[in-house]
């Protein structure tokens, strides 16, 4: 089984995952207290509610980011600590973009060639986007445009070049009065959720990186994430460690 973290955002969450991504068992804190507080709790709280025992986890999986500096941290730095103390299971984490296109891909509102758009907060009146396509012929979703910080006040700009999409994540809540007539918000995904997590690992989305020389937080500043300007899309993928 998969035991998924997820802690980008102001939410925080624990999923049991099935091999398959199917959810066993979820917590979800949409906001606080803090990670600290909430984390480990529904670590044990899942494993309750679905009757499992430690030994029934085969993959520790957490979000990457980009996000928050210190629920990244904290997320990754606790995944990290649980699967050194069990050699036992395999360490695995996945960009929370690539895992909220996912979620995306599977909401009501998505169609076919429809561009999916997640959008996470990025404090500071910024916004985490990247652009995904539904990846027809495997299942999954490809990556279209890797994540770029776009400023709030050039969302809708950043936005509307690329015509009819659905978007997601916490920073298209925030800011929905900012989006253009062409975005379409997918209500059944306001946050990142660790079930989004554990489905993005079973599904092997984009960015998928196993090991703990690999499963490092995705902090999104630049340099790590190229910052659109208004003369044409980025294409740079994030990486790890960042501004601090």
């Amino acid at each position: 089984m998969i035991l998924a973290l997820e802690t980008a955002t102001t939410a925080c969450s624990a999923a049991l995952c099935a091999a398959d991504g199917s959810v066993v068992a979820e917590t979800v804190a949409l906001e606080g207290p803090a990670h600290t507080q909430r984390l480990l709790p529904g670590v044990h709280e899942v494993l309750e509610r679905a009757a499992a025992s430690w030994s029934d986890i085969g993959t520790i999986a957490v979000g990457l980011g980009p996000g928050a500096f210190t629920g990244l941290r904290i997320g990754v730095a606790t995944a990290r600590a649980l699967a050194q103390a069990d050699g036992r299971v395999r360490l695995a984490g996945v960009p929370t973009p690539a895992a909220l296109a996912l979620a995306l891909a599977r909401a009501p509102e998505a169609v076919a060639h429809r561009p999916l758009v997640p959008l996470i907060d990025g404090k500071r009146r910024e916004v985490f986007a990247a652009v995904y396509a539904v990846d027809e012929a495997g299942g999954g979703i490809r990556v279209v445009e890797h994540v770029t910080v776009v400023p709030a006040g050039e969302l809708a700009a950043w936005l509307a070049r690329l015509g009819d999409i659905l978007v997601g994540g916490d920073g298209a809540v925030l800011y929905r009065d900012l989006l253009p007539p062409t975005a379409r918000v997918a209500d059944g995904v306001p946050a990142p959720t660790a079930a989004m997590v554990g489905r993005a690992v079973a599904r092997e989305a984009p960015g998928l990186v196993f090991g703990a020389d690999a499963v490092l937080p995705l902090y999104g500043r630049a340099p790590d994430a190229a910052r659109w300007t208004g003369g044409g899309s980025a294409a740079h993928p994030a990486s790890p460690g960042g501004a601090r």
